[in-house]
């Protein structure tokens, strides 16, 4: 693996996060037209059997003689009017559609022309903020699989995307069929991929690498998948093109396979919660209840539109609303309780550019107000001197607050294992056992950055490289080093410092494979030889190294140096102490035989 593939595969990532991101965001987006374009209704609304729900009154439903209980008859309504009828709306109003309709046993045929539908104030609030929830969840979960890239962000991601509030496209309305059921059918994709995509959040959600039955569980989420894009398929197929018993019993399907989704992912993190201890329970508690209360919304949302006739529209909307508990939540556990520990991709120099910016921005409307306005008191360029100077000695104090903002909000977590790491390096002069700077050098930094292996080569008396301490490597892979690596420890030699296994590729066999595959060798030098070297791999979550997590690792480098050649001359300085009473031990015993009488 090298840093080009390593680049190359998170530009992919980015481009079909970015990509996936944009088609929800635009395809429902489009719903925010209606605010100031109205789309045309004919006053009636019907659940997944097709059965009328809702009448509104002197609509042309009403006026054809529609009525509750009502059924629209879709086998005998025209193909192309058959996705108009099953909405019960058209993209613009005014356009005319013939459908028929069972009405106390007896089929209506009519021919209804769309009335616009009336955009009150409440409901162009409503849209606007449809859009600023639906936004906060994409972005949110788009930044976090972009940030620390992993099945459990990859599957909030996809949670996000299925289940932001407009994800219901009302493109669907714009063309005749059959592309309406073509672009049904890749919104339910999304929205399938959602719901897969929450269990392998909730699967994964702290309980990563997986173990026993959750790893099984993962392995089905493509078959599931797969599963739910076909009912979902023939669903909005028996919905919206045949409607009658099929599309009653699919609908109950998915009403039961959604309650039984909602309960596995609320099992899931219950047993997440239950089995944390101590703090841990503290930092997931607001995400358990975010996403409780999401799916109990969600639950009710779906009951009430398919079997409660004539509900409120603003429980509709207040329950479509109420998804936004799940962001806010996360964001909130991530943020103040480092739920999950993101390293931002965006770096301190993109925050001194806007802040540049904005700077700009400042003096240029100084230089606009004081050359305008204090030309005549002939006080413009003394005043722009002087607010040159005084926005320069703040932007030094600003450079060193956002600075520190950054470090404490951002990467509070790395700042933490840095400062950790720095103190063990402190201390790893003054050990007194190999055993303690082992674990110094390995267990340490395992444990402060999360990293998914390390393991420490030793330099014995033949100048063979064994395996003494190790974290995510088997008692079968590599124990000692042997020629094969010769040109390597040269490397190592030469560089004098962190060697990055990316850009200079080791073994391929004999050592952990995944996240704790090395990528990171670490010489450690005694009077300039090389006495130990230690492998690190990646954080558990697959994220390479950066730069500062690098050197702080380097760190331990000089400490480890200074505490093994403390240990060698203290090892011979016993020796030498051991020779010592030896030899005075045989002088001893030497001058008594001389003065032995003859």
């Amino acid at each position: 693996m090298s840093t080009q593939s390593s680049s190359h595969r998170a530009a992919l990532r980015t481009f079909f996060v970015v990509a996936l991101s944009l088609l929800v965001l635009v395809g429902g987006g489009l719903d925010f037209r209606r605010i100031w374009i109205p789309i045309g209704l004919f006053g009636y609304q019907s659940n997944g059997d097709q059965t009328v729900f809702f009448v509104a009154d002197g609509s042309p439903a009403a006026k054809s003689g529609m009525q509750i209980s009502d059924k629209i008859d879709l086998q005998s309504t025209p193909v192309q009017f058959r996705y108009f009828a099953a909405q019960g709306a058209t993209l613009q109003a005014g356009q005319k559609v013939t459908f028929s309709f069972i009405h106390g046993g007896t089929r209506r045929t009519v021919t209804l022309s769309s009335v616009p539908q009336v955009t009150e104030h409440y409901y162009a609030a409503y849209r606007v903020a449809v859009l600023c929830v639906a936004t906060l969840f994409i972005f949110l979960g788009a930044a976090l699989v972009l940030l620390r890239p992993s099945l459990m962000t990859w599957g909030f991601f996809l949670y996000c995307l299925g289940n932001a509030p407009f994800t219901f496209f009302a493109v669907t309305l714009w063309y005749p069929y059959p592309w309406p059921y073509v672009e049904y059918n890749v919104q339910s994709l999304v929205i399938d991929a959602g719901v897969v995509g929450l269990l392998v959040f909730a699967l994964c959600f702290l309980n990563e690498p997986l173990r026993d039955w959750r790893r099984s569980a993962l392995r089905a989420m493509p078959v599931l998948l797969a599963l739910l894009a076909m009912l979902s398929t023939a669903w909005g197929y028996c919905w919206g093109w045949i409607g009658g018993p099929p599309g009653e019993l699919l609908s109950r399907i998915y009403i039961v396979v959604q309650a039984a989704w909602s309960l596995a992912v609320m099992y899931l993190f219950v047993d997440t919660y239950v089995r944390a201890r101590g703090a841990d329970r503290q930092r997931i508690r607001w995400v358990v209840v975010g996403f409780g209360l999401n799916l109990l919304a969600l639950f009710i949302n779906q009951f009430t539109t398919q079997y409660v006739p004539n509900s409120p529209i603003w429980l509709f909307h207040i329950l479509q609303l109420s998804t936004v508990i799940v962001p806010l939540t996360v964001a909130y556990a991530v943020v103040r309780h480092r739920v999950i520990d993101v390293s931002f991709v965006v770096s301190r120099t993109l925050v001194y550019a806007v802040l540049t910016t904005m700077l700009v921005g400042v003096f240029s409307l100084i230089d606009w107000f004081f050359t305008d306005y204090l030309r005549l008191a002939r006080l413009g360029t003394f005043a722009e001197v002087g607010a040159v100077v005084a926005f320069g000695l703040w932007f030094n104090g600003l450079h060193k607050r956002v600075d520190s903002f950054i470090d404490a909000t951002f990467f509070r977590q790395r700042h933490k294992a840095e400062v950790q790491l720095a103190r063990t390096a402190a201390a790893l002069p003054l050990a007194t056992t190999p055993k303690i700077v082992a674990h110094a050098l390995v267990a340490e930094p395992v444990r402060t950055l999360s990293l998914a292996s390390a393991a420490l080569f030793q330099r014995d008396a033949n100048a063979v490289f064994i395996r003494q301490e190790s974290e995510g490597w088997e008692p079968r892979e590599l124990g000692r080093l042997d020629d094969s690596d010769g040109y390597f420890l040269t490397l190592l030699q030469a560089e004098n410092g962190p060697l990055s296994l990316y850009d200079h590729p080791w073994r391929t066999e004999g050592v952990p494979s995944g996240p704790a595959r090395p990528v990171l060798a670490l010489p450690i030098f005694v009077r300039r030889e090389v006495a130990a070297i230690v492998f690190y791999g990646s954080h558990v979550h697959g994220e390479p190294l950066d730069p500062d997590e690098i050197k702080a690792i380097a760190g331990l480098a000089m400490g480890a140096s200074v505490a093994y050649d403390h240990l060698e001359a203290e090892a011979m300085k016993r020796e030498v102490e051991t020779v010592r009473r030896e030899n005075e031990s045989l002088r001893s015993v030497i001058a008594e035989a001389q003065i032995q009488p003859a």
